[in-house]
């Protein structure tokens, strides 16, 4: 299944990628959908570096539009990479969110209940 992962998100930069220099229908969703497939594998550690690419792609790519002549396709270029780590991070929490329900009505094997 990491196969799987690493090809979801280099497809995801690819998409970002060509979005730069084509008109792509509905290229957000793709991105986003691609980004959660991404983040199904990921480990907490892998997580929290995914949040922090979300925020620094999606808050500072605009800043490149002030490099001439290229700025404007890197801004288009790493918005969409960080559109797909917002995917990614949205599938995590929801997947944690998952995790922590399931924890809080499961009881572990072993333990007694006390009425």
């Amino acid at each position: 299944m990491g196969k799987v992962y690493a090809g979801a998100r280099a497809l995801a930069i690819l998409v970002a990628i060509a979005a730069a220099f084509a008109t792509i229908p509905y290229v957000a969703v793709v991105l986003l959908v691609l980004g959660a497939i991404s983040a199904i594998g990921n480990t907490p550690e892998d997580t929290i570096r995914v949040f922090l690419i979300a925020v620094v792609l999606v808050v500072g790519s605009k800043a490149l539009d002030a490099i001439p002549g290229v700025g404007v396709r890197l801004d288009v270029i790493f918005s969409g990479i960080g559109t797909a780590a917002i995917g990614a991070s949205i599938l995590s929490i929801v997947l944690g969110l998952a995790r922590r329900i399931k924890s809080d009505w499961v009881k572990p094997a072993g333990t007694q209940s006390v009425s």
